[in-house]
């Protein structure tokens, strides 16, 4: 079924998923096209790639949320598929953080989310698709990554399901994709070494890439599938099974 006409906004778009989102939407068809993030050269070039609207966006501030979402609505009256895909990063244990960082992680991974979709509710059109970012860290404890970022993407879980119910009247459909380890700069955060053992224990014997999660959003934003919702769909090269 073609896209051509369908609408899609993707916050967090100058990422390594976003843009690599940003591309398998605007290859699709999908139009107009949004793509969210903080204002720079990540989020401008993503828009440049894929030949659509940048429009800045601040997770941590429910004003510039407000103001981004209220840009989008004069671009497209009506929005297809939010996809969510912003994220930081935090490495530490429990001893080591502290309340500043854990209150940063939280709200830019969810309640920053919960935001965007709360303020979207009303611009979503009935039959879309939302869907939002997790983690293998949020199913069980990371390899790399700390306890604010696990929280924040169990966090997400719990959403997702909370938010499919409140959407089944509109026939909106809403998920969350589940990455493991991905190749995309959010690694460099993380020692070599820990991530050199890491990536060995991956059944595939690899990172995941960009483009595989981006396909993965797009077939969950797509029409075929409309009888998905409530999900959270794990893509980590076998690390976890399910």
């Amino acid at each position: 079924m073609a896209n051509m006409k369908r609408s899609a906004c993707i916050v967090g778009a100058g990422g390594g998923i976003g843009r690599a989102t940003a591309a398998a939407f605007h290859a699709a068809g999908y139009g107009p096209l949004l793509l969210m993030d903080l204002p720079g050269a990540d989020l401008d070039r993503a828009a440049a790639e894929s030949g659509a609207t940048p429009i800045a966006i601040d997770l941590r501030d429910p004003a510039r949320i407000k103001a981004a979402f209220d840009a989008g609505r004069k671009l497209t009256p009506k929005l297809d598929a939010l996809v969510l895909v912003s994220g930081i990063v935090e490495n530490h244990n429990v001893a080591s953080m502290t309340p500043e960082l854990w209150a940063n992680i939280l709200a830019v991974n969810l309640t920053g989310p919960f935001t965007c979709v709360q303020t979207a509710d009303s611009w979503l059109a009935d039959g879309g698709r939302v869907v939002l970012l997790g983690s293998l860290a949020g199913r069980q404890a990371g390899g790399v990554t700390g306890p604010a970022y696990a929280a924040s993407k169990g966090g997400i879980e719990g959403l997702t399901k909370n938010f499919a119910r409140y959407f089944v009247p509109r026939r909106i459909t809403v998920n969350t994709v589940a990455p493991g380890p991905i190749d995309t700069p959010m690694l460099d955060a993380h020692p070599p070494e820990r991530m050199k053992v890491l990536a060995d224990s991956i059944p595939f014997g690899r990172l995941g890439r960009p483009e595989e999660v981006a396909a993965l959003v797009q077939f969950l934003c797509s029409p075929e599938a409309g009888y998905i919702t409530g999900c959270i769909l794990p893509i980590n090269g076998g690390l976890r099974m399910e």
